[in-house]
């Protein structure tokens, strides 16, 4: 077999392979083989048919076979780590007791990523978020532990109820019939808190609501009216909040501390959310026209073979279009993939069997299982194992990103203009 490079176009490789005599017969014994167990012909017994007369009867379909079989020769010879796509024959002749079969590879595109030492990233200030959040949870812990009693008269906005509420659709059929009781909240405008205030004990209101196209009607009787008052906070309502607070300020350091967890939790997620912006808008991929006119005829092939094809087109308005939005779909799964891998690369992250275990343990909380069943779905689960590994080291690739950028700390009122600066420039880069 001679091997000769055609043509080489970012990540597509072709090759065309010359076979010799010799090799071409070893492939036609194979095709002969495979057909003689498939195929009968009149006046051959089953799995007896020569060669000669299968190439005769069969002409350029026997030779379709060979191809094949020369085809599967060829890729034998090849470093074919990183496919992207499956290899593709895309020509072959036999002629004169020898053969020729042209190879198209497409391997993963390279992915270009700039230095990010530079970069940088925006968080809000930890201690501005912070007083603001021991102050909402100070305020939702007065609400929690408010005193309640039973008032006369009517209801107010602040005050808790009591109410029974019966649904039934527009034939009568009843859906619910159960007692609730909760806030009449100001700022809550639905009507089960609105068409509430100002009625009392024993009063009955009824208003239909629409849900999903259909009618419902509800009937709400005001089964009791309760009055709430909010303590003061001060040490004695801290110790209303759990024993081991003996005052405010002990209370409000706990919260403090739950809500430092929270901010760095969170934080590292918006940061890694820029980091993953940036690397999308900066990347480049060194991607052939080749294979994203296979990705993108592929898709459309599947449309139309699925009947959804003209759907697209009625969205989109033409073939261009969708061939548009396809490529740009494909694009940006690409430098996410190879984006993230490039840095995986250069930062030297690899995902370990103690990583795995280590993220089995947390997710075990989450599908209520115990940790030693997740630990065996994700080692003995192929799907599991390969979606987690993407999952962690897309996360250990970013955070080698936050890492390294500079991460400027603002007031909220700065980093709201900050990003929202930048998600209009954003838009208006999509929009042209």
């Amino acid at each position: 077999m001679n091997r000769k490079e055609l043509e080489r176009d970012k990540n597509v490789l072709v090759v065309e392979y010359e076979f010799d005599e010799r090799e071409v017969e070893v492939a036609e014994n194979r095709a002969a083989r495979y057909l003689n167990e498939r195929i009968e012909l009149p006046g051959f017994r089953k799995g007896r048919i020569p060669k000669s007369v299968l190439k005769v009867r069969l002409g350029e379909e026997f030779k379709d076979y060979v191809i094949e079989y020369l085809a599967q020769d060829a890729l034998k010879e090849e470093n074919l780590q990183d496919l992207l796509l499956r290899p593709i024959l895309v020509d072959g002749k036999v002629e004169d007791e020898k053969a020729w079969v042209k190879m198209e590879y497409h391997f993963e595109p390279k992915a270009n990523v700039p230095e990010y030492n530079e970069l940088e990233l925006k968080a809000v200030k930890k201690e501005e978020v912070l007083d603001k959040y021991v102050q909402k949870r100070l305020e939702d812990l007065r609400e929690e532990h408010a005193l309640v009693e039973p008032k006369e008269g009517e209801a107010s906005y602040g005050d808790m109820v009591k109410v029974r509420m019966i649904v039934t659709t527009d034939e009568g059929k009843q859906l619910r019939d159960e007692e609730y009781e909760y806030v009449l909240v100001e700022d809550d405008d639905r009507p089960f808190v609105k068409e509430l205030v100002g009625k009392k004990k024993g009063d009955v209101v009824e208003f239909d609501r629409e849900y999903e196209s259909k009618n419902f009607h509800y009937k709400l009787e005001l089964l009791e009216v309760y009055k709430r008052t909010l303590m003061e906070l001060d040490d004695e309502f801290a110790k209303v909040v759990g024993n081991e607070f003996e005052t405010l300020e002990e209370l409000k350091e706990h919260l403090k501390e739950e809500g430092s967890g929270i901010y760095d939790r969170e934080m590292r997620e918006v940061l890694r959310e820029q980091a993953l912006n940036w690397l999308l808008q900066n990347v480049e991929l060194e991607i052939s026209e080749k294979t994203m006119n296979w990705l993108v005829d592929s898709a459309i092939a599947n449309l139309k073979r699925d009947g959804k094809y003209d759907s697209y087109i009625e969205k989109y308005g033409s073939e261009e279009k969708l061939r548009e939005v396809l490529q740009n779909y494909y694009v940006e799964q690409f430098k996410e993939e190879f984006g993230i891998k490039a840095v995986a690369e250069k930062e030297g992250i690899q995902i370990t069997d103690e990583d795995l275990e280590k993220e089995a343990q947390e997710l075990a909380k989450l599908w209520g299982i115990s940790e030693q069943r997740a630990k065996v779905l994700v080692k003995n689960k192929e799907d599991i194992r390969r979606d987690l590994e993407w999952v962690l080291l897309k996360r250990k690739a970013l955070d080698a990103i936050v890492d390294k950028a500079k991460v400027l700390e603002l007031s909220e009122e700065e980093y709201r203009k900050a990003m929202g600066g930048e998600q209009e420039d954003g838009g208006n880069e999509e929009a042209e």
